[in-house]
């Protein structure tokens, strides 16, 4: 699965989230997604979207992006240096 190749779409507003943030629980990484058109308030319409690691392509992938890994390796969640 690739986070990049899916849409949220708010459920107050109707606009489309953006990719506020990454972290790692357990097996899982969590994204989490907010409005960005000042309409919404982010504690109440913030939406997290949990991807079991091993399925996580986006964060193998992407080595530039905190958590990413190099060539398919799983990226230890920490910033690029």
């Amino acid at each position: 699965m690739n986070i990049r190749d899916i849409s949220i779409k708010c459920g107050n507003c109707d606009s489309y989230q953006t990719l506020a943030g990454f972290a790692r629980r357990e097996d899982w990484n969590v994204y989490t997604y907010e409005c960005d058109n000042g309409r919404c308030d982010p504690a109440v319409t913030r939406t997290l979207v949990e991807v079991p690691r091993q399925i996580d392509d986006f964060a193998r992938r992407d080595p530039d992006w905190r958590g990413g890994g190099k060539h398919g390796e799983i990226g230890d969640g920490s910033t690029p240096e």
